[in-house]
This record gives C-alpha cells, sequence and structure tokens, in this order.
C-alpha cells in the first residue's frame, strides 16, 4: 500500500512537472551564473533518540523518501531530549549544543517528530512521520526562490548563493555537518539493537544555531567556513549541509548538501 502510494505521488509530481507551461527553464536559469537550476530542494529534520522505540520507523522513513526523490531531500536527525540522554548501557552522547537549541525552541514532546522545511512554523511545524512524504512532495512542487550550491577544501566550507526572485525576506544562511553509518545502540519497538546503522547524525553547527545574516541579490554571492571534525567521526562518512531560511517565519527556502571525502 505504502509502495502505491509513493508511485502514484512520484507520478503526479512528475506529470505537474512536465504539463505546466507557465513556469520555463530559463525563468531559473543563468547561463552566466555559473551553476544549473536545480529546483527546490527539501530538509527533513527528525527529532530523535537512541531509547525512543518508535524512532527507527522514523528513521526508515526518511531513508525511503530520499530513495524515492533521489537528490532532492535532505534529512538531518537531531538527537535531543529524554531519549537521546546517556544512561546505562547507552554511553554514547549524540546530542549538540545547535540540537539541543533546537529541541529547545520547536518544543517536540513526542518522538520521532520532524519538519518539513520548517513549514508551519509556530502553530504546525512538528510534523509526525507517516505525514513526511506528501508534505515533502507539495514542497518539491514550488518554485525555488533561492539557488544554492557548496564547494569544500582543506577544511573550509564555500556556499554560494543568489535570489532567484524579489523579495523583502530576512535572510540567514546555516552550515552543518551530518555524520552517517555510525554503528551504536538504539532500541527499536522491544528490542535492543546492538549495532543499528544511525545516519543524518547531526555533529555540529558550523555558524550557530541560528546562522548568519546574509543579504543576497540576483548575482551570486560566497560565503566562506572553516571547520573541525572530532577525532571520532569518520570524515568519509560525513556531509556538509547549507540551507537558506526566512528569519520572519522560519521557513528553508533552499537547501543543499555535499559529501566529503578522505
Amino acid at each position: 500500500m505504502k509502495k502505491t502510494y509513493y508511485l502514484f505521488l512520484s507520478l503526479f509530481i512528475l506529470s505537474l512537472t512536465f504539463s505546466c507551461d507557465v513556469i520555463e527553464k530559463d525563468n531559473f536559469t543563468d547561463p552566466n551564473a555559473g551553476f544549473p537550476w536545480l529546483g527546490k530542494k527539501v530538509l527533513i529534520e527528525d527529532f530523535t533518540g537512541y531509547k525512543c522505540t518508535n524512532c527507527p520507523q522514523a528513521s526508515s522513513e526518511l531513508k525511503t523518501i530520499e530513495e524515492l526523490y533521489s537528490e532532492k531531500v535532505v534529512g538531518i536527525a537531531i538527537h535531543a531530549g529524554f531519549f537521546a540522554q546517556p544512561s546505562g548501557n547507552f554511553i554514547t552522547d549524540f546530542r549538540t549544543t545547535g540540537g539541543n537549541e533546537l529541541a529547545d525552541f520547536f518544543e517536540p514532546e513526542v518522538f520521532p517528530i520532524g519538519m518539513i522545511n520548517r513549514q508551519g512554523y509556530p502553530d504546525n511545524v512538528l510534523l509526525n512521520y507517516t505525514d513526511w512524504a506528501s508534505i515533502a512532495g507539495e514542497q518539491l512542487l514550488q518554485a525555488p526562490t533561492i539557488d544554492l550550491s557548496i564547494s569544500e577544501d582543506n577544511n573550509s566550507v564555500s556556499v554560494q548563493a543568489r535570489r532567484l526572485s524579489e523579495s523583502d525576506n530576512s535572510l540567514k544562511l546555516v552550515v552543518c555537518i551530518t555524520e552517517d553509518s555510525i554503528i551504536d545502540k538504539q532500541i527499536d519497538g522491544s528490542e535492543l539493537i546492538e549495532e543499528y546503522e544511525h545516519n543524518h547524525v547531526l555533529r555540529k553547527v558550523i555558524n550557530g544555531t541560528w546562522g548568519s545574516n546574509i543579504q543576497l541579490s540576483s548575482s551570486s554571492s560566497i560565503y566562506s567556513y572553516d571547520y573541525t571534525l572530532e577525532n571520532s567521526w569518520v570524515r568519509s562518512n560525513c556531509n556538509i549541509v547549507a540551507f537558506v531560511y526566512d528569519n520572519s517565519n522560519k521557513e528553508i527556502l533552499q537547501v543543499e548538501k555535499i559529501h566529503l571525502t578522505d
């Protein structure tokens, strides 16, 4: 049933994309800008913890959505709250300053729960994982208003951004590090998984939880940040995630990710 739903949703999005004769590619592509239009992408932030019995279901759903919308959806797993607090056999601390501040601000009361581009703030921003696919699909139908790309060299990140439409938005840029393929404990239902694979784990927000104020125009602007990785992190499993959001309503307007290499 779930596979049928996803297939229908994918076909629906494709039909809208190719039947629309109002939005043309040239509206989003500047041959002089140096990078092509990639469309609007979606950030899914998953509040989670290794002692949360239902959190593996949300993680699995996020993986399914990423596979459904290949390279269009970016996931971040935010370990925060009671379920992420080390105790007993759970000794690894996946919590971060940025993750804790996000949890304090958005106030998730049940886990797992997530946000899709932080849409719906303040009243309807937190969504059950069973709603993530449909909301993500709706977001992907929207025309992008920000163009974003990331490059990395020698522990320095450069984010290139520009506006694709006129707006009075108060914009902020956030750059963070996530890590995949971390093997550690996780409760799944009534079972303790000793070697569970944790993905999308938020490791650090490079420029602070709420990011940097930026001013964008139709010409590209470049913002650079240096970073360091902790010794326990595996570089080849890490990613740089950058996103621009509207500070007035917290809505994420565009997100991008690159994978680090050795």
